[in-house]
C-alpha cells in the first residue's frame, strides 16, 4: 500500500516541476523573438521573398527554435541565421528565385558590397550591383552575410556550416571575382563611351 501511495505523489511532483520549466522555456523563446525576429525578417526579404513570405520564414525559424531550444547557443544570431538559411533553401527548392534575389538586392543594397578592406569596391553604385549579379549565388551569399548582415567571418561560417578558415578562403575568392567583374564591366562601359564619342565626331 505504501508503494501505491508514493506513485501518485511522484507523478504530481513531476507535473509541478514541468510548470516552471515550461514558463522558463516560453520566456526564453519570447526573448529570442523580441531580440531577433526583425533581423530574421530583414534577412529573408533581402534574399528575394515578399514580406508575407518573409513572415512565414520568421514563424518557421522560431518554431525550430522552440523545438531545439536547448541547442540555441549563448550568442544565438548566427545559429538563427543558419536556421533561416535552411528554411529559405527549402522554399527555393520548389521554385526558381535567383532573379528575384537579384531584384531585391538591387533595391536594398547600396554600396555595402564587401568588407571595407578592398578600396576598389567602395562607392560603385550600379556598377557594383551589376558585378554582384554576375556572381554565383554562393559568392553573393558570402559577400552579403559579411557586408550587409554585418556578421564576422566566424559568425558567417556558422551560418553556412563551415569552418572559419574555409569561409575566409571563400570570401577572399568571392571578393576577387567581384572585383574582376567590376573591372570587366568598367572596361566595357569605357569602350562603349569611347566608341560613342568617336562615332559622334564623324560626319
Amino acid at each position: 500500500m505504501k508503494e501505491r501511495g508514493e506513485k501518485p505523489g511522484k507523478v504530481d511532483e513531476t507535473r509541478v516541476a514541468e510548470g516552471p520549466r515550461l514558463i522558463e522555456r516560453e520566456a526564453k523563446l519570447e526573448e529570442l523573438m523580441r531580440e531577433h525576429s526583425a533581423r530574421v525578417l530583414a534577412y529573408a526579404m533581402r534574399r528575394g521573398v515578399s514580406h508575407s513570405e518573409a513572415e512565414d520564414v520568421v514563424a518557421e525559424v522560431f518554431l525550430v527554435c522552440w523545438r531545439r531550444l536547448d541547442d540555441v547557443p549563448p550568442l544565438p544570431l548566427p545559429w538563427i541565421f543558419g536556421v533561416a538559411r535552411n528554411v529559405l533553401a527549402n522554399q527555393r527548392r520548389s521554385r526558381a528565385r535567383q532573379q528575384a534575389v537579384l531584384t531585391r538586392v538591387e533595391r536594398e543594397v547600396a554600396s555595402k558590397l564587401t568588407d571595407p578592406d578592398p578600396p576598389e569596391a567602395q562607392g560603385l553604385g550600379g556598377l557594383g550591383l551589376q558585378a554582384l549579379g554576375r556572381l554565383s549565388e554562393s559568392d553573393q551569399e558570402a559577400l552579403l552575410l559579411v557586408a550587409w548582415d554585418g556578421l564576422t567571418n566566424k559568425e558567417a561560417a556558422r551560418v553556412l556550416g563551415c569552418t572559419q578558415g574555409t569561409f575566409g578562403l571563400r570570401i577572399y575568392r568571392a571578393r576577387r571575382r567581384l572585383l574582376k567583374q567590376i573591372e570587366q564591366i568598367r572596361t566595357q562601359v569605357e569602350s562603349k563611351h569611347a566608341f560613342d564619342d568617336g562615332g559622334a565626331g564623324e560626319p
